[in-house]
């Protein structure tokens, strides 16, 4: 239980640092006033930078996977359907 607890603060860790690093949260300190003890921060979260990165993270799978399959199209049918078809025919 303690190593998923560690695992996960882990990846919570990363995400925030990646994301600090390709600009997908920002902190922000608003002026105050003079003379208050208040500190405002705020944190920006830039969700179309974050969609951005996640559809090129997408693209660059598919162009892997297809480099690595030979280009070949992903369809809805099975490899050998037309084996299936020439089989199951009878005469």
């Amino acid at each position: 239980m303690n190593r998923l607890f560690a695992v996960l603060i882990l990846l919570a860790l990363i995400v925030i640092g990646v994301g600090f690093y390709r600009g997908w949260f920002a902190l922000s300190k608003p002026n105050t006033e003079a003379g208050t003890n208040k500190v405002d921060v705020q944190l920006t979260v830039d969700k179309d930078k974050v969609q951005e990165d996640v559809d090129a993270v997408a693209k660059s799978a598919t162009d892997l996977t297809e480099s690595v399959t030979g280009g070949e199209a992903k369809t809805d049918e099975p490899a050998n359907a037309e084996h299936d078809d020439a089989t199951t025919a009878q005469p």
